[in-house]
């Protein structure tokens, strides 16, 4: 009888089911012990692994219904590792679904490509060529439908959110579904457009100042609905995290294991309650994403960021609260939606779906292809990705990245959400030269927006720090409400900041025309210009404070857009003060070369370029993106016109940014957050040694009997010291000779399995679960038949496995675990340097490192939390 496969992702049972337990068994097809057994020889190594304390027992697994609905849907069907006896013999072992805020084990991902790839070549004939060439399109298949699906869902929110954007001043009486942008389509600006309807008219309100309150209460009201169900979406669709916190939290430590010291099993005992479990809601739709998107390709798991309902809800989310004239943009959470549309659609493909190293490389293809409709730029979306989110970039994946990000700026090109033929509404072209003095105020562009920005990140985190310890964080939209009240009170009254942030970015960026005076901020004459500044200063304080206080609320927004808004202020206001020193002294050095301009009624500077340098600034200075970020402006003007003042700036805006802190505001986010992301690209002076880091936990020694109750014991011991997710136990034979490692989520996996069986069983009454014994050594040449009826087996029935020439029979008992072990664990000598470990942790991507001392004895282990604990206790006394 062949039974199901049980699924991997299962819990702990309940109690035990005796009263149906009959109804899940066939008994007819359960052999009864032998009355006589020929036994064959046992070696001296396996007699002395071998307990007499229990009977032979044999148990049948229970049958799991599992449910067809949603499984289409569900990425984590079946078994993680298919090719399992193949990687049993690569002495890797076998992995189940990784859980939740745990890390993925990449060196195993790595080799599970190569066992696929080795048996992918090993195909003959046309049956192989086809086989090759469809693995070989997969890749391509998925990032060119990964790119139309992203252009998609841009092309939708653009849309939705102008006309929605609108609804806060009026509506269109002949076409409903039109924004202001399509209803007055072919009218110029300063032309009254009798088709469009403000709200003061639709209550036909007579007189200045009642027409003036009349839309201030509308644009309030309409603000705050929409802010209201933005905040309501993220909150319902929050996740219920439970983490373990440190019941005393403490600095970090140096270990006091000493060079000299030779491990031996540790006698356990009860573990203290070191850690305590908290429960807090994980508002994934929230903010902009990206930082959870760094820690996620840096190989970090949270399960439901990147899901269907995180898509959706975010999607309608970001609408709405960029509709409501809150302070924050749609471009950041671009990139949070594209890589959930990668996300799901690797599931459609197992070479990606099951195994995390691959899917991350579609993930940062997603991500390029996120900026790419954000800005309209594809090739700086492909540099973003490389430069500020992804962990792991090969060459492959930079190809892949720049296909996806072409084939959704294209689709979205076609699409055209904004009927002009522009990918984002500020989207300009520039003709003019600029003149050599202007390179000054360009760098003067450059520290000023650097600066600012670097100032709302540092506030912005200490206003999150605050809301973290406060009571707003019970009240999230309580405070959302609040925050768009302050914001429809203090913008409504400046023309400028009431603009909604793209339309305002558009009219900073802008070049004065004749039929265009770019919604009030161009000036005939120099006399104009002043009040120009005072209005547009008014605007840039209030967007700094509203970014502060808005950036990390309730509600999907990211930073892009108000940083480049920020800037952009910064760069017209100096663009403007240039212009009005330039038309006033005309002849003067070194304005003199701008004399044949003026005399033709041209102009001399272009306070939309200024605009434009400092936007790119100031995001430099609040991301610490350079490279990608001057990539993307090219993109956005069209033109290498002004390639070296946006250089210029850039590189000045990061020093200056760099000289406030070092870090840009989303590694400030993953550390608020308290996210383990080892950063690549950092470099430490080590004040710590490998010996300072290692740390003697629960090990397991293989030649002493263990029980299920003793598992548990040190699974306790484990999660006591806030090893209980990405910790393990090293496997120690002869006291202290490293034999292999088993990683805490695999070794709960089999715990659980065998709970299942047993707890489900008629036929085990004689001793309790926690005597029952298990394994982690393989017996013989064991060949794992994973298909075949499982059973728990004991010291007495391991010589009944055995076939008379000392190999394993074709049947797997659930209290052998010796699967899951990885037979290769990672080792460093305690000799070894600091930079030799980092190495290790950056490069391949380990989880642990096993330290033997000269002589090749196991000495203490090091995992990865506790390298970070002690990378982040660096950086604090920086």
């Amino acid at each position: 009888m062949t039974l199901p496969n049980v699924t991997e992702q299962s819990s702990l049972l309940d109690r035990r089911r005796s009263s149906h337990a009959a109804n899940h068994y066939h008994t007819m097809n359960i052999p009864a012990p032998p009355s006589s057994l020929t036994l064959p020889e046992i070696d001296a190594n396996e007699q002395r692994q071998i307990n007499t304390s229990a009977p032979a027992t044999f148990l049948t697994p229970s049958l799991v219904e599992t449910s067809p609905r949603y499984r289409f849907f569900n990425k984590r069907s079946g078994q993680y590792d298919d090719d399992r006896q193949d990687l049993i013999n690569e002495n890797t072992g076998v992995r189940i679904w990784t859980d939740s805020y745990t890390s993925t084990d990449w060196i195993h991902d790595r080799i599970k490509e190569g066992v696929r790839l080795r048996k992918l070549r090993n195909m003959q004939g046309l049956r192989g060529q086809w086989a090759k060439a469809k693995d070989a399109s997969q890749a391509w298949l998925l990032v060119f439908t990964i790119g139309i699906a992203v252009a998609s869902v841009a092309w939708f929110i653009d849309v939705v959110q102008e006309w929605m954007s609108d609804l806060k001043q009026g509506y269109c009486s002949t076409q409903w579904r039109y924004n202001r942008q399509f209803c007055c389509w072919g009218i110029p600006e300063h032309q009254v457009c009798s088709a469009w309807k403000t709200w003061p008219e639709v209550f036909e309100v007579k007189g200045e100042s009642s027409t003036y309150y009349t839309a201030m209460l509308a644009y309030t009201v309409i603000g705050l609905v929409l802010s209201f169900s933005a905040a309501v979406l993220v909150k319902y669709s929050a996740e219920k995290v439970t983490i373990r916190v440190p019941a005393h939290p403490k600095p970090f430590a140096k270990s006091s294991v000493s060079h000299d010291t030779i491990a031996t099993p540790a006698v356990h005992t009860a573990p203290d309650k070191e850690t305590k479990e908290e429960t807090k809601m994980a508002y994934y739709s929230a903010g902009s994403g990206i930082p959870e998107i760094k820690v996620i390709l840096g190989g970090f798991v949270i399960k439901g960021f990147l899901g269907i309902k995180t898509l959706i809800v975010k999607s309608i989310g970001n609408i709405l609260s960029t509709s409501a004239g809150l302070t924050c943009g749609k471009e950041g959470p671009f990139v949070h939606l594209a890589c959930s549309i990668g996300n799901i659609f690797c599931r459609f493909f197992p070479k990606f779906n099951k195994n995390e190293s691959k899917r991350r490389e579609i993930l940062s293809a997603s991500a390029a292809a996120g900026v790419a409709v954000a800005f309209g730029a594809p090739i700086g979306g492909v540099l973003f990705s490389l430069e500020e989110v992804s962990y792991y970039f090969p060459i492959k994946t930079m190809i892949r990245s720049y296909c996806c990000a072409v084939v959704a700026a294209c689709v979205l090109k076609i699409w055209d959400p904004f009927g002009t033929g522009k990918i984002v509404l500020y989207q300009v072209v520039y003709d003019k030269e600029y003149h050599l003095f202007e390179l000054v105020p360009f760098l003067i562009c450059g520290v000023f927006a650097g600066f600012f920005g670097a100032f709302v990140s540092y506030y912005n985190i200490r206003y999150q720090h605050f809301r973290k310890s406060s009571s707003l964080r019970k009240y999230p939209i309580v405070e959302v409400l609040g925050i768009m009240l302050v914001t429809a009170v203090a913008c409504f009254w400046n023309p400028f900041s009431r603009m909604s942030l793209s339309e305002f970015v558009s009219n900073l960026f802008s070049e004065c025309s004749p039929t265009n005076d770019n919604g009030g901020l161009c000036a005939d004459s120099s006399a104009e210009i002043p009040q120009l500044l005072v209005l547009l200063l008014a605007a840039l304080v209030i967007k700094m404070a509203l970014t502060v206080i808005t950036f990390g609320c309730a509600v999907p927004g990211g930073v892009f857009l108000p940083a480049l808004t920020i800037g952009a202020a910064t760069g017209r206001i100096i663009g403007l003060i240039m212009q009005y020193i330039t038309l006033t002294y005309p002849h003067a050095w070194p304005f003199s070369v701008c004399a044949p301009d003026i005399a033709n009624g041209g102009e001399c500077v272009i306070p939309g370029v200024y605009a434009m340098v400092g936007a790119a600034a100031c995001l430099a200075g609040m991301t610490r993106t350079t490279v990608s970020l001057v990539v993307i402006m090219f993109e956005l003007t069209y033109s290498l016109t002004y390639s070296v003042p946006i250089m210029i700036a850039v590189m000045v805006a990061k020093w200056v940014a760099d000289a406030v802190f070092i870090e840009g505001i989303y590694d400030l986010l993953i550390d608020l957050k308290g996210l383990p992301y080892l950063e690549a690209r950092k470099e430490y002076v080590h004040s710590a040694t490998v010996m300072d880091l290692c740390e003697y936990l629960e090990t397991i020694d293989i030649d002493q009997p263990i029980t299920v109750g003793d598992l548990r014991l040190k699974l306790e011991a484990n999660d006591a010291v806030g090893h209980g997710e990405d910790g393990g136990f090293p496997l120690l034979t002869n006291g202290n000779l490293l034999q292999g490692y088993i990683a805490t989520h695999e070794l709960t996996h089999c715990i659980d399995r065998l709970t299942r069986n047993y707890e489900a069983s008629p036929f085990i009454v004689d001793h309790d679960l926690k005597d029952v014994p298990c394994y982690f050594r393989r017996f013989g040449n064991a060949v794992y038949d994973f298909r075949q009826v499982e059973e728990v087996v004991t010291p007495r029935s391991y010589p009944s496995l055995l076939s008379h020439d000392g190999h394993r029979r074709g049947i797997t008992p659930v209290n052998d675990f010796s699967q899951y072990v990885d037979k290769a664990p990672i080792t460093i000598s305690q000799h070894a340097s600091m930079e030799l470990l980092m190495e290790l942790f950056i490069k391949l991507g380990c989880r642990y490192v096993c330290v033997t001392n000269t002589e090749g004895h196991f000495v203490g282990i090091i995992h990865k939390r506790r390298l970070l604990a002690y990378l982040k206790s660096l950086e604090d006394q920086e």
